[in-house]
Order: C-alpha cells, then sequence, then structure tokens
C-alpha cells in the first residue's frame, strides 16, 4: 500500500505514513470517530432540553386552563348541570380555612357595573369603612346574603380576583351566568366612543364574514344624505320568534350603536359556547331572532362626531349654520342634578333672561354640532313618527333636536324604520337612547293589553340591568310621535325605550364598560324568557 499523497510504502496496518506523516484512509476514519460521537451527545442533550421545554410549556397551559376551568364549570356547550348560575369555585373547596362551609362555594356569578367606580365596604352601607375601590366589569361571587340599609339594598360578596370580602351596592351589580372571555372580541373598539358610521360599516361586514352561521346583513334603507341604514339579524331568521331593536336616531347618543354592535360580537363569538340559565345561546338564538338597526340615523351621527364637513352635500352644512344662529340664544350653559355642565334648551321659556340668572356664555358652532340630535334634514326622526304626529309639541322650525317635520313620517329614515318594522311579527321591540339610566314604556292612547305587555318587558328587564321603569303616560313633558309610540299605537307592539348613560351626551369611552356589562345578557334574558313562552 502506497501513501497517495508522497507515494512511499506503508505498511499494511499503519495508521500513517512514515515519509510525510499523513494519515491512511484507516487512521482519517478513526480521527472522525470522536467527532462524530461528539454531535452524537450533543444532539441527544438538545432533544432532552427540548423535551423539558414542552413539558413545562404544558404544566403552565393546563394550569391556565384550569385555572379558566374552575370559574367555567359546568357552563360550555352543556350548561350548569343543576340548572343554578355557578360561581366557578372548585367542588373541593367547600369549606373554608376553620373547616366550615364556605358560603360563596356555589354562589351567584355577579359583574359590577358603576358608570366609574364602586366601594368594597365591611359593612353594608355607605359608609368609610371602604375596603376596595371596583372599576366596571369586576366579577363577584355572591351567596345570596342581602342587607338593606336606609331602603337601599347591599350585597355580601367575595370578588373573584383578590378573594376580599365585603359588601357593595346592589343596584351596582348584575347577575350573569356566563364568564365571558374577552379576548374573544376583537372587531368592535369600545376604547374610543368616536365609533363612526364608516367603522360600524366596516365592522357589520367583518362580523358577517367571521360569523355566517349567526350574522347576516341587509341594506333596509338610505338616509338623507345617502348612508345606508343596514339591519343585522342574529340568530336563526327563520326563527318562531323575533326582537326587534334600533338604536342611535338621535345623532349624539351613538354610544348606543356602538352597544349594539358589542352585543352583537358578543353573542357571535360566545354562540356556541356561552350560555344563559343552563341553554347555550345557541340554543335561544335558533328560537329567537334579534333583527338590529345600529344606526337608525347616520347623518346625525355624523355631524354630531365629525362635524358638516363630512357631509356630502353642502346645502346641509349651510342648513346647520342656520339652525345653529336660531337656536343660540335659547341654549344656557349650566349644571344639571350630577354636577355636569350642560347645555339646556329653554326654547319653551320665552320670558328667560339669561342675563339675569348670569348664564351669559353663547354655544360655539362646533360644541352645537355636538350637540345635534335630528338627521341631515334637521328633523327630530324621534319626533317624525305617525303616533299622534299632529298634537306634538315642539319646535316650530327646523333645529339641532325637537322639530318633529313638515309632516308624520316625512324622512327616509322613519320610512326606513317604520317599514322594517312592520315586514314580520315582532314579540318585543328594544330602542337605544341615551341619558338617564331609564326604561321608559307605555303610550298615551295604548290598548290595555298593550300596556300590559309593555310593562312586562319593562319589569323583566329592571330586573336584570336595574334601570328605573317609567310610565310615559306619567311621565314630565313627554311627547309622542316617537318609535316607540309608533309601534305601541299602530303595531300593537311591547315595546320599551332603555336609556343608557349617567353623564351629558355625547357620551365618554369612560361609561362604555359599565353600560355594556350591565346590558350583556338582556337579549339572552329575553330569548329564554320567549323560549318558556
Amino acid at each position: 500500500m502506497r501513501c497517495q499523497r508522497c507515494g512511499c510504502e506503508i505498511n499494511e496496518g499503519s495508521k500513517f505514513c512514515t515519509g510525510c506523516g499523513s494519515p491512511t484512509a484507516q487512521g482519517a476514519e478513526e480521527r472522525k470517530r470522536p467527532f462524530r460521537a461528539g454531535i452524537y451527545v450533543l444532539c441527544v442533550l438538545l432533544v432532552l432540553v427540548l423535551g423539558i421545554i414542552v413539558f413545562l410549556a404544558g404544566l403552565i397551559i393546563r394550569g391556565v386552563r384550569g385555572e379558566k376551568a374552575a370559574w367555567q364549570e359546568d357552563r360550555g356547550e352543556n350548561g350548569p348541570d343543576d340548572g343554578k348560575r355557578h360561581s366557578g369555585q372548585d367542588e373541593n373547596e367547600n369549606e373554608g380555612d376553620d373547616g366550615e362551609e364556605n358560603p360563596f362555594a356555589s354562589g351567584d356569578l355577579l359583574v359590577t357595573v358603576p358608570a366609574e367606580y364602586m366601594s368594597l365596604r365591611t359593612a353594608p352601607g355607605l359608609g368609610d369603612d371602604v375596603i376596595a375601590e371596583l372599576p366596571p366589569g369586576e366579577y363577584l361571587l355572591w351567596a345570596g346574603e342581602t342587607q338593606t340599609v336606609q331602603e337601599r339594598d347591599f350585597y355580601r360578596v367575595m370578588t373573584q380576583e383578590s378573594g376580599e370580602i365585603g359588601y357593595v351596592a346592589a343596584d351596582y351589580c348584575v347577575l350573569v351566568d356566563y364568564l365571558d372571555d374577552p379576548e374573544l372580541l376583537t372587531v368592535v373598539d369600545s376604547t374610543d366612543a368616536l365609533y363612526t358610521y364608516d367603522r360600524m360599516q366596516e365592522d357589520i361586514s367583518t362580523l358577517c364574514g367571521m360569523y355566517p352561521d349567526c350574522l347576516s346583513y341587509e341594506t333596509v334603507g338610505y338616509s338623507r344624505d345617502g348612508r345606508e341604514i343596514c339591519e343585522v339579524t342574529l340568530g336563526n331568521g327563520s326563527a318562531g320568534h323575533h326582537i326587534f331593536v334600533q338604536a342611535a336616531i338621535h345623532g349624539r347618543e351613538y354610544m348606543t350603536a356602538q352597544l349594539v354592535m358589542k352585543m352583537l360580537e358578543y353573542y357571535a363569538a360566545n354562540y356556541h359556547i356561552g350560555s344563559y340559565h343552563g341553554r347555550t345561546y345557541e340554543t335561544l338564538f335558533e328560537n329567537t331572532a334579534i333583527h338590529v338597526i345600529p344606526m337608525s340615523n347616520p347623518d346625525g351621527v355624523t355631524i354630531s362626531q365629525l362635524g358638516v364637513a363630512a357631509m356630502n352635500h353642502q346645502e346641509t352644512a349651510e342648513l346647520v349654520y342656520e339652525c345653529y344662529l336660531r337656536d343660540l340664544e335659547d341654549l344656557v350653559l349650566e349644571e344639571d342634578v350630577n354636577g355636569d355642565r350642560n347645555w339646556a334648551d329653554y326654547y319653551k321659556q320665552e320670558d328667560y333672561d339669561r342675563e339675569a340668572e348670569g348664564k351669559t356664555d353663547i354655544i360655539s358652532f362646533e360644541d352645537y354640532q355636538h350637540l345635534w340630535k335630528s338627521n341631515a334634514g334637521a328633523v327630530d326622526l324621534n319626533n317624525n313618527f305617525d303616533a299622534g304626529w299632529e298634537d306634538v309639541q315642539v319646535k316650530p322650525e327646523r333645529a339641532y333636536g325637537s322639530y318633529k317635520g313638515d309632516y308624520a313620517v316625512s324622512e327616509p329614515e322613519t320610512q326606513a324604520l317604520a317599514e322594517t318594522a312592520a315586514k314580520r311579527e315582532y314579540d318585543y321591540f328594544i330602542s337605544y337612547h341615551a341619558k338617564g339610566q331609564l326604561i321608559y314604556y307605555d303610550a298615551e292612547g295604548n290598548d290595555e293589553q298593550t300596556s300590559e305587555r309593555s310593562r312586562e318587558l319593562a319589569a323583566a328587564l329592571e330586573g336584570l340591568i336595574k334601570y328605573k321603569p317609567v310610565n310615559t303616560k306619567k311621565g314630565y313633558n313627554v311627547n309622542l310621535g316617537g318609535f316607540g309610540d309608533w309601534v305601541q299605537l299602530k303595531l300593537h307592539g311591547a315595546s320599551v325605550t332603555i336609556e343608557i348613560g349617567k353623564h351629558p351626551c355625547p357620551l365618554q369611552a369612560g361609561e362604555f364598560n359599565g353600560i355594556w356589562h350591565r346590558n350583556r345578557e338582556s337579549w339572552a334574558m329575553l330569548c329564554e324568557k320567549l323560549y318558556d313562552s
């Protein structure tokens, strides 16, 4: 055998050439063996490390899922197995540290719904013994204990997050059956109160594309300035029961559109997993379809949010400015019962002397546009329906609000609402307005059966969302001509108007979370009511 490098003769079995020292084929092979062994050991170590990482990740995920399952036990697709609301605590945690039964272990689930925050106290009442301040959306466990102090109810609760125990005002808490997952809601933005018509249209298209099994939409009309008026249907369009919902009929009350859009996304995202009193949302909405017109007055919303510069027609801008010049002397800046500075309209008091009252501020054109309630034709749509329209006593000329139009149902928006409301039989009609935290029901001239059905609808909603019902027959300064009045007087439908919010319109983003959690389960509650009827 000769060396391939220098040609010298090499003895059989030698590992190196005696002439040049180069390794023979056998020697080269043996030199590679340690290197190959090292590579093999390194690979084994990498596999072991990856295995440990996967194992630890699995423990973390199972821990998170276990924690969530503890709160959502027996909710999911099957619903509560005992027909009760569940606290979600583990059944093995029924005893406290002292060995006694934990009263919260099988308690009801509450969510906090204040406008801003509420207090957790060591004792019932409104004393200084505050343990913590709770924002809207905090989950609490309630064992059913209620104490009344000075005609106000207080619940004894335990907070989900910290486990603190104390008392909270009952009217700032709402019973819920399902612990929602906020991360499922990725479309409707509720962090910005300026929820525009264009954003809403995009969200409708996106949601119906994401959830085609339970959401659909169609255009039912056009506004005076050319914007689409859409109806979104949640659930089975061929169901045996139907509920009609409309919002944002007044421009500056645009948070109502944001609310119903958030509710549509919530029910669609939780359609197969959410439940109310043991029935899945899917079961409820297959039996009852919800038909929603989220923005009944898209032109008015756009004027209130973006001003007349966003209108498609120049004559709208000119009309709005003419209205401003007529209205500015009647609008007076004053403090309301909540301590908020608000523009009040004194058009009915001809002898009002603002100088003598020391209220001399004059509203700017910019602020006047934000105050806008009417449509692009300066007609207040909620005074324009054929329900006692002739007797409605409001402003004699076009204005930011309170002008009823030249004749009943004169506006394309009221025509679209009336036609959509009349095309099928609805069990309930709900109109969302702002503000007041009230539920209006009934109408002057109602037949007895319609009055009673509207009262029952208001009572059912009060039991859940805890807004106070008000009979409009007995209400102060209440006109007819509204959508709810027309529904009751002409269609004999059970109808309510829900007034959301505490502060002056347009409502600010800080109020949304409390409003959202307070109203979240109301559609499921009404569907359950119809399911059992």
